[in-house]
C-alpha cells in the first residue's frame, strides 16, 4: 500500500529531475517546487515575483531576479542562505530554460 509522506503537503507530484518535482495541492491554481535532494530535501516552495534586468550589468548574462515563499521545510534548513537562493535560482534557470524550449513561454517584445 503506497502511503503519502506526512510532512508532504501536496497532493499531485510530477518528477522532473532528480533534484526537484513540481508539486500542486488540491485546489491551488499553482505548482510548487519539491527539492528531492540534498540538504534541502523536503522543502517545498514557489517561486513568487521573477524579472529578468533589461539589459546585463557587465554584457554577460542578463540577472534574473526573484522572490520565493517556503510553503514546507520539514529539516528546519536555512532558507534565506546564499546557497539556498543561488541553487533555487539555478533550478528557476533550467525550468525557464526547458519551458522556452518547448515552447509554453515567450518573452519576446
Amino acid at each position: 500500500m503506497n502511503k503519502q509522506n506526512e510532512n508532504s503537503n501536496t497532493d499531485q507530484t510530477k518528477k522532473t529531475s532528480k533534484r526537484y518535482a513540481f508539486a500542486q495541492k488540491e485546489g491551488d491554481d499553482f505548482s510548487c517546487i519539491k527539492l528531492l535532494d540534498g540538504q534541502n530535501v523536503g522543502i517545498i516552495y514557489k517561486y513568487d515575483k521573477v524579472a529578468f534586468e533589461q539589459a546585463p550589468l557587465d554584457g554577460s548574462d542578463i540577472p534574473l531576479r526573484f522572490t520565493y515563499d517556503i510553503m514546507t521545510n520539514p529539516n528546519e534548513e536555512d532558507i534565506l542562505s546564499d546557497d539556498f537562493r543561488n541553487y533555487i535560482g539555478d533550478i528557476l534557470v533550467e525550468i525557464v530554460d526547458q519551458q522556452l524550449k518547448e515552447g509554453k513561454a515567450d518573452f519576446g517584445k
